[in-house]
């Protein structure tokens, strides 16, 4: 009765690194019951069963600052997505320095001082006014953005966008940003009557750093009376292979290990931070869905082209996966075509 009571589809979703396949089962609404029973009714094993799923759902949704299975898979295809969409573009920087092939802009922020706020306030407070200020100044429309704690309890974050920000203007935006809260004030208090033998003493990194490396650090602090601290770190990304794959992991990577009590002591136990976003741009970009049965030329091109794929085997799907750097360059060109086309259909405008 099964065939009568369902429609399968055959389909397949498409993304820049894979293709699921699966059959979608589609409810008959025009079946009816060959038994005496009513349509709208539950059979008594039916409803015990739907009970016993109620029973077992969460209570609440808390993360413990950890990213979940299906965020981590969110991210990483976001990343791909924003990867695969930009332009490889010349940059060249305020210090002279040319970029080549230029895709992406990877940056951290820090802060300077120990933490004295919420997680959240910061988040609102500072994070969303440097990302606004970014889009209005630098047109930063496509990004992705995770937070996680130091071990010294402080939060960062990670940013992933295609627009290029010289690491001068990021450390300017973030450092008066941050400055609202107090923190260049602090750093600046901390290190004001600090002697250098005092701060050789306590930042060479156990040696690490020589001499001449802490003195200019030392002389570049009193030159700005330390109040232009190192909260941010830039990493221009070009087109190397494998490049979003280890954005990707970087910024999902869980430790498996709780939070520091510092962390624990400072955010409410009832906390369920938002710990990633991406912009609207991105979020409107899922998987490009296929029948099987409409399968146009662009699609059969890549289905037949398509080199080095590895593939699994699941009970309900079949994935394939795939590296662009495999590819022939004909494969490629239909993959621009279909992952652009999808793109313009969903207003997408890379940087």
């Amino acid at each position: 009765m099964l065939e009568n009571r369902f429609t399968v589809i055959s389909k397949a979703s498409i993304r820049p690194n894979k293709i699921v396949f699966y059959n979608q089962f589609i409810r008959n609404d025009h079946f009816v019951c060959s038994d005496n029973s009513d349509n709208g009714s539950l059979s008594p094993d039916d409803d015990k069963q739907l009970q016993v799923k109620a029973m077992s759902l969460p209570v609440c949704n808390l993360h413990g600052f950890n990213l979940s299975v299906k965020a981590t898979a969110r991210i990483k295809e976001k990343i791909s997505w924003l990867y695969e969409l930009a332009k490889n573009k010349t940059i060249v920087t305020k210090n002279n320095k040319t970029l080549h092939s230029y895709k992406m802009n990877f940056i951290t922020l820090t802060l300077p001082a120990v933490q004295e706020h919420s997680t959240q306030e910061i988040t609102s407070s500072c994070l969303n006014q440097f990302l606004i200020e970014c889009k209005l100044k630098y047109n930063m429309l496509n990004y992705v953005w995770r937070l996680e704690f130091q071990k010294n309890g402080n939060v960062h974050y990670h940013i992933a966008t295609d627009t290029f920000i010289d690491y001068t203007d990021c450390k300017l935006i973030w450092n008066r940003c941050i400055a609202k809260l107090g923190y260049i004030r602090r750093y600046s208090e901390k290190f004001t009557n600090m002697t250098y033998s005092e701060y050789a003493k306590n930042y060479s990194n156990g040696g690490k750093i020589n001499a001449p490396k802490l003195r200019e650090r030392y002389g570049r602090g009193v030159a700005t009376r330390w109040d232009s601290p190192n909260t941010i770190d830039v990493r221009a990304v070009n087109n190397a292979k494998n490049i979003a794959s280890y954005i990707s992991k970087y910024i999902t990577k869980n430790d498996g290990c709780p939070v520091s009590d510092i962390v624990s002591n400072r955010e409410p136990a009832t906390t369920n931070l938002r710990l990633w976003f991406c912009s609207r741009s991105l979020s409107a970009l899922d998987k490009i869905t296929i029948f099987i049965d409409e399968i146009d030329d662009t699609i059969d091109a890549i289905f037949n082209n398509l080199s080095n794929i590895k593939r699994y085997f699941l009970d309900y799907v079949s994935l394939w996966f795939w590296n662009k750097k495999d590819q022939s360059n004909s494969c490629l060109a239909a993959l621009y075509k279909l992952f652009h086309s999808y793109a313009h259909e969903r207003d997408y405008i890379p940087a």
